[in-house]
């Protein structure tokens, strides 16, 4: 039976993670760790580590207390202290080196979750490609089949949980994302959340996984040598023994049961990368396209209706939002420009049966009469035409950018001229489809800011391929 994670932490392990002081705990056992990078070992003398935090402390004149009786001002005393308490709740150990000097080493159950806090921290990406090539080599290497389990599967099985742990937590990310596209954001916050979004994610991860490390591209040939290591009984007697020795299990028909069970989830995990992929694929276009529409809306300052009407939504809004106001006040005369219509159809959520009718209508004759003239037709092909060349598509993007660019190599965004939302709308498409490889253009984006068409934007320049 699996032990309980607490059966290994000691009681008070997370104490000062949740403590008033948890943030300088957690920088103090981050400042520690990585005291021990030169190290052989998870260990360094206790001087040195109480050099690191007296260091850190040194920008930090305010009083603190380990007891809640005696507060300390002083940066060594306070070092001293943060060593104590991770001692105490079992983060830390001190250890006597063979020359009589003291050294301060951190528990081996603490050293993963302290990596797990760096990760989070640089929110690192990950190589989607390098986790499923690492796969595919050490099943095409036909030098490790003298020892299957300890040297193949056991390794197989570990990068594969490992790729759809860290492809679930690209989803998750994206719905991170999403969630904070509020209603309260102004344009301004819309478009720097969407350039955010686009550089974290868009730029990188997604694209990365749609293109250069198409996931899909190992997994034929993976899933052939799965089936093929499972076909032969000379592979599976080695694996077998291999599982025994390994899992500590005594029962070789038990443990051949055991490890087809793996083999089969690995095969099932990567079958099921294509469902795990439409929800990302899902997710990220519903991003783009509730980025961009409220950019549309918010950017509508025109005497068009979409624009009028946000003109008068957002007076509402400042008109309730004053002090002392509330939704049955008539905010300027607002109420009588307003119509309520019943809703003659039953929601979803209602208890209701939906009524089911059907009624025969007459056939009547048809009409053979031609609907539009030639010189019509041809107007209509023009018109949708000038309609489809209007249109923010990939192709007239690319166009776009073509003609921007003609001999040149490269163009700021600054000089883009800019008249109204629209342009700007386009600018959002010129940096959404910049990643594609097709495209004549790329762009090399920046920390720097910039003021466009009445917007604040982060700062990008096109180069052309």
């Amino acid at each position: 039976m699996a032990k309980n994670l607490f059966e290994i932490l000691p009681v008070d392990f997370y104490k000062p993670l949740t403590s008033k002081y948890r943030s300088m705990y957690a920088d103090a056992i981050l400042l520690i760790f990585n005291t021990f990078k030169p190290e052989i070992s998870y260990g360094v003398d206790r001087e040195t580590v109480v050099r690191v935090l007296t260091d850190y402390f040194d920008s930090d004149d305010d009083e603190i207390s380990f007891d809640d009786e005696t507060y300390v001002r002083d940066s060594r005393e306070k070092a001293n202290g943060v060593i104590a308490a991770l001692k105490s709740a079992g983060w830390l150990e001190y250890e006597q080196a063979e020359n009589h000097q003291l050294n301060v080493v951190m528990f081996e159950y603490a050293i993963p979750i302290v990596e797990s806090m760096n990760r989070v921290i640089r929110e690192e990406e990950t190589e989607y490609q390098g986790i499923i090539s690492q796969i595919y080599s050490t099943l095409q290497n036909e030098e490790l089949l003298t020892k299957p389990y300890e040297l193949i599967i056991l390794g197989v099985e570990e990068n594969t949980n490992r790729l759809i742990s860290e492809l679930k937590r690209l989803n998750v990310s994206i719905k991170r994302h999403m969630d904070k596209q509020t209603n309260d954001m102004d344009a301004n916050e819309v478009l720097e959340h969407f350039f955010k979004y686009h550089q974290d994610i868009g730029s990188k991860a997604y694209l990365r996984m749609k293109t250069a490390e198409n996931i899909a591209y190992f997994r034929s040939a993976i899933i052939e040598r799965i089936d093929g290591m499972m076909s032969s009984g000379e592979i599976m007697d080695k694996a077998v023994a291999g599982y025994m020795e390994v899992r500590k299990v005594e029962d070789a028909d038990t443990a051949y049961d055991n490890l087809v069970s793996d083999l089969m989830d690995i095969k099932s995990a990567f079958y099921r990368l294509d469902d795990i992929i439409e929800e990302i694929d899902n997710k990220h276009t519903k991003y783009m396209r509730n980025a961009v529409r409220r950019a549309e809306f918010l950017l509508a300052t025109g005497n068009n209706l979409e624009g009028k009407l946000s003109k008068i939504l957002n007076a509402m809004a400042e008109g309730l939002g004053k002090e002392g106001a509330s939704l049955s006040d008539d905010a300027e005369g607002a109420s009588p420009k307003i119509t309520l219509f019943p809703q003659r159809y039953i929601s979803a959520e209602s208890l209701k049966t939906i009524p089911l009718k059907k009624k025969m209508a007459e056939i009547g004759t048809i009409d053979m009469t031609p609907v539009m003239s030639e010189e019509e037709r041809a107007l209509y092909k023009e018109a949708l035409r000038q309609k489809n060349r209007r249109r923010f598509t990939r192709k007239n993007i690319n166009a776009y950018v073509s003609e921007l660019l003609k001999d040149r190599e490269k163009i700021p965004v600054t000089e883009i001229e800019v008249k109204d939302r629209r342009d700007v709308i386009r600018l959002i498409y010129v940096s959404i489809y910049a990643g594609n490889a097709a495209n004549i253009y790329k762009v090399r984006r920046t920390s720097r800011r910039a003021e466009v068409g009445g917007c604040t934007i982060p700062y990008f320049e096109i180069l052309k391929r």
